[in-house]
């Protein structure tokens, strides 16, 4: 690379621009601060937070990476990272930590020396970490095998769940206000059933010139024709609050969210394909060096030939491989799949 394609910025890259893009190479004394929007076309740094950041050929951060998107058209490398999300074309290499982060990458992901806890990671070819750390509550998944969806994949998935979500909202919507509306016209009838033997009441109490007992009903005969008056009100505006999910739900475009999901399952259908044929020559597997601990969950492309993004019961069979390059640093496992339960 030429030398004036190197961007050399003393110090940190602030948000007061915001948005940066850069045709050449990033270096940067400092950090990356709050906010950022980068691009560039390889960036080395000291540490990251809350940034956006795109690389054409590749990223360096010699320390952490926090609460970021990440996205590089080459290599990744940094020291820890934490709660972000990183997808990298080529090898993803983290020395220390991978912390409650999501981890694409369309080759391998090493953290040899290093942690995944509470993580997910996807590596098409294999995944090499010293120790893999889940719980009940936060289960990492590791997911071998599989070319990782793109920008395209990314961008359709979004769409589709949350077109799916906004019809769910939309009859779960309707159902509630039609339970509001029922038990608020029961309500109604029952209190407009008071009424009636109360109004009775007070005219014995007239003919009988009992004015103090009027006296102590009259807060109650209020109270109920507030309660009366406030059920019918609440009635009409569910009413009118029914009529206008009514339309909304007539007014979604059904049409858009069948176009997207087909869209979405043929690009994830045409992704198994192509991992398929890659697997042919490639033998994908996991490597820990020390412990893998319970709730972690192993998927990927295994002998259905089916992709898997929720995949339940998976029982493995770990085929440990002796080398002298592994043998003696906790041994090399290759996952066979042999038996599970799936779901679409």
């Amino acid at each position: 690379m030429k030398k004036k394609q190197i961007h050399h910025i003393k110090g940190n890259l602030t948000s007061r621009k915001k948005q940066y893009n850069y045709p050449g190479k990033l270096v940067i004394d400092g950090d990356i601060e709050a906010g950022c929007q980068v691009s560039a076309d390889a960036i080395e740094v000291i540490n990251v937070d809350q940034a956006d950041i795109r690389v054409r050929s590749g990223m360096r951060v010699h320390e952490k990476v926090t609460d970021s998107d990440i996205v590089s058209g080459g290599y990744f490398e940094a020291s820890q990272v934490e709660r972000s999300a990183i997808r990298a074309a080529e090898e993803i290499k983290i020395h220390e930590k991978i912390l409650q982060s999501d981890i694409f990458t369309n080759t391998q992901c090493y953290v040899t020396s290093g942690l995944i806890e509470r993580s997910n990671v996807m590596a098409c070819q294999f995944i090499d970490a010293h120790t893999i750390i889940s719980t009940e509550e936060t289960p990492g998944t590791l997911t071998i095998g599989l070319l990782c969806p793109d920008d395209q994949d990314h961008k359709l998935k979004s769409e589709f769940l949350a077109l799916e979500q906004e019809k769910k909202q939309l009859n779960e919507g309707l159902e509630q206000i039609k339970k509001i509306i029922d038990d608020t016209f029961k309500l109604k009838e029952k209190l407009r059933s008071i009424k009636p033997t109360l109004k009775e009441k007070m005219v014995q109490l007239k003919n009988e010139k009992n004015y103090d007992a009027i006296r102590d009903l009259e807060p109650f005969f209020k109270q109920l024709n507030d309660r009366v008056e406030s059920a019918f009100s609440n009635y009409q505006e569910a009413i009118a609050g029914k009529e206008k999910l009514e339309k909304k739900i007539a007014s979604f475009d059904q049409e858009k969210l069948d176009l997207i999901r087909k869209d979405y399952l043929l690009r994830k259908k045409d992704r198994v394909e192509r991992s398929k044929q890659m697997n042919e020559n490639i033998s994908t597997c996991i490597n820990v060096r020390n412990s893998i601990s319970e709730h972690t969950r192993i998927q990927g492309l295994h002998a259905y030939k089916r992709l898997q993004e929720t995949l339940h019961d998976v029982r493995i069979e770990e085929v440990r491989i002796e080398d002298d390059e592994h043998v003696s640093s906790g041994g090399r496992f290759e996952i066979k799949w042999v038996q599970g339960v799936f779901t679409d």
